[in-house]
């Protein structure tokens, strides 16, 4: 509905609408005012092809403006000058351009003038291109209403308004082009959504703004005997974007990046690192450090359940949570942990720390952070990785384990049993299917493994783009001694005696595949354990 200034009677289907058809540059223009009309209260009512191609209706009842816009698009070698304004069809009276604007005034309103060319101007002109506040009483804007004030002093509008009237209060825009107008739109789209908080990509912005230029195209088209259709009063413009806000929040959610890092504080220090690049081996050491001649225990446990949503939960659910429910995380993630039966927790710790440090140390992002398949009847779990590296992305399927000094042996002997058979074609194959099936692209950022991690690819394929990274924490000689100053070359030389170790052991079936060991000393793996148990149940 209009707020009954919409000037039907004086509206008319002939020639404007099919003309307006071939220049849609009329549309943008239109698109442009209804953003004005977004961000500016004095504007209330946006209308196309009444009485002018598009009219802007401002003001308060006492002080009513009606603002009429012709949109000129005519191809010419030359820039617009008087002549051309000025020059009238066979001689006839009220068909110069200048004639048509002033005679659009239906009387009531102040009438204000406005032209849209896709030319520029003579210099003659220029005045007009001035802010109307800005140029009063400039001697080139004053000689310019001068001379129209003399030309054709006869002709009035319905309000009795001349050509010095309209001289003064009309204002000239020049739009280079139609992409460069649709640009500038879109632009402020995405200025306007950013004041909301949002930060849609560029298809989500060009949908709202094919939507917005459809509406302008619709109230051209719409005809002279519906003019509630051809209106557009701001508080529907307002409520229309509330409504594309809505939608952008939405799909902004459904894409949104769940795996960023801003600033996130890094929190292992590296001890020391290997590249057996022949034996496609390496080892990555990493010191949780003492404050003071405290070993960081409680530090690396709020550490870990920092990173427990990420772990626990889907993207889908993370891009779901703001600043507001941010706080209800921690307990989702508890959930879903216990919905597949009590978790298995030197598992998970050991988990969390290669999740942290791939994170934090190598930029990873997680495909899937647990993956449970059973293999010959026996439930295996692993986690999946995108590694970014200068040679490709690869996907790292990582093992982790949280050994005792007790059952070190006999848990680094089952984790090489289970790589042994990791790679045989069928184990992969599964592998791939329920990272396919857990994979949520729209939420990651692009990568390069879409062909190879597709249900036809090859496993020969996914193999030259797997690592297999195997973390162990285990119970340190050096830091359940105690604090020491001279500490850090201590657990240096003891960790490279535990990849050496553990190297040895891997087996030749592994010999073609790139396995990186990563160990982090703990001073007692037993009461991490249980200290991370209780803080987690009584988060």
């Amino acid at each position: 509905m209009t707020d009954g200034s919409t000037d039907a009677l004086r509206a008319s289907d002939a020639g404007g609408i099919s003309a307006r058809r071939g220049f849609r540059i009329q549309d943008h223009v239109a698109a442009r005012i209804a953003l004005e009309m977004l961000q500016d209260p004095t504007i209330h009512q946006l209308e196309c092809e009444t009485a002018d191609d598009i009219v802007v209706r401002r003001g308060a009842a006492a002080a009513r403006v009606s603002e009429y816009v012709q949109v000129k698009t005519t191809e010419s070698d030359g820039k617009w000058n008087l002549k051309e304004l000025t020059a009238r069809d066979k001689g006839r009276k009220g068909t110069s351009i200048c004639e048509r604007s002033l005679l659009c005034d239906a009387g009531g309103d102040e009438p204000w003038y406005r032209i849209v060319t896709t030319r520029a101007v003579s210099a003659k002109l220029v005045p007009f291109t001035r802010d109307r506040a800005r140029r009063s009483g400039e001697a080139a804007f004053e000689a310019l209403v001068q001379a129209f004030a003399k030309r054709y002093p006869d002709v009035k509008s319905l309000s009795d308004q001349t050509l010095a009237h309209w001289s003064r209060n009309l204002l000239w825009e020049v739009e280079s082009d139609e992409r460069a107008l649709e640009a500038r739109n879109t632009t402020t789209l995405l200025r306007l959504a950013h004041g909301h908080g949002l930060t849609p990509a560029f298809h989500i912005i060009d949908e709202v703004y094919a939507r917005l230029t459809a509406k302008t195209r619709a109230m051209g088209d719409a005809a002279s005997s519906d003019p509630a259709e051809k209106a557009w009063r701001r508080s529907d413009c307002v409520a229309w974007w509330e409504g594309e806000l809505n939608l952008m929040r939405a799909a902004v959610a459904a894409h949104v990046k769940v795996y960023q890092l801003v600033d996130a504080p890094s929190f292992f220090s590296e001890l020391c690192s290997v590249a057996d690049a022949a034996a496609k081996r390496a080892l990555y050491a990493y010191d949780v450090e003492y404050d003071g001649d405290a070993w960081r225990k409680d530090e690396l446990i709020e550490h870990l359940l920092d990173w427990l949503p990420e772990v626990a939960l889907p993207p889908r659910m993370l891009a779901t949570f703001n600043h507001l429910s941010a706080r209800r995380l921690p307990g989702e993630a508890l959930r879903a942990l216990d919905r597949r039966g009590p978790p298995d927790m030197p598992r998970l710790v050991a988990g969390l720390m290669l999740h942290a440090i791939l994170r934090h140390h190598f930029g990873a992002e997680p495909i899937a952070c647990r993956i449970f398949f059973l293999v010959a009847g026996e439930l295996r779990s692993t986690s999946a990785h995108i590694v970014p590296l200068p040679g490709g992305d690869e996907i790292w399927l990582g093992r982790s384990r949280l050994v005792t000094a007790q059952s070190h042996r006999a848990v680094i002997d089952e984790v090489l049993s289970e790589l042994r058979t990791a790679l045989t074609r069928d184990v992969l194959v599964e592998e791939r299917d329920i990272i396919l099936q857990l994979r949520e692209p729209r939420h990651l950022r692009a990568d390069t493994l879409d062909r190879i991690l597709s249900a036809t690819g090859k496993t020969s394929d996914l193999l030259r783009v797997i690592r297999l990274p195997i973390l162990v924490a285990y119970d340190s000689d050096t830091l359940s001694a105690g604090f020491n100053l001279a500490y850090v070359p201590l657990l240096q030389a003891e960790v490279r005696d535990e990849y050496e170790r553990i190297k040895a052991r891997i087996g030749d079936e592994l010999r073609g595949v790139e396995v990186s060991l990563f160990l982090v000393p703990v001073e007692c793996a037993g009461t991490l354990e249980r200290d991370f148990t209780t803080r987690l149940r009584g988060r």
